[in-house]
């Protein structure tokens, strides 16, 4: 899986947008906002855009009830 080079979330196979620089370089975004700040407004990212790994919440597991 790839990740936004502006906001480093994860991608999903199949979502997204590619950028190709004129270098060959390629460039991942999750959004067009993301696109936008990052190529067209050339802005640096922003520490409040950037998810921060999160632990899973622990599972709760039903109990059957017997009839």
């Amino acid at each position: 899986m790839a990740k936004c080079a502006y906001c480093s979330s994860e991608l999903k196979k199949g979502t997204g947008t590619l950028y190709v620089y004129r270098t060959g370089e390629l460039a991942y975004y999750c959004s067009n906002s993301c696109f936008k700040n990052h190529v067209i407004m050339g802005r640096k990212i922003n520490s409040k855009l950037v998810k921060k790994d999160v632990k899973p919440k622990p599972v709760v597991e039903k109990k059957q009830q017997m009839k």
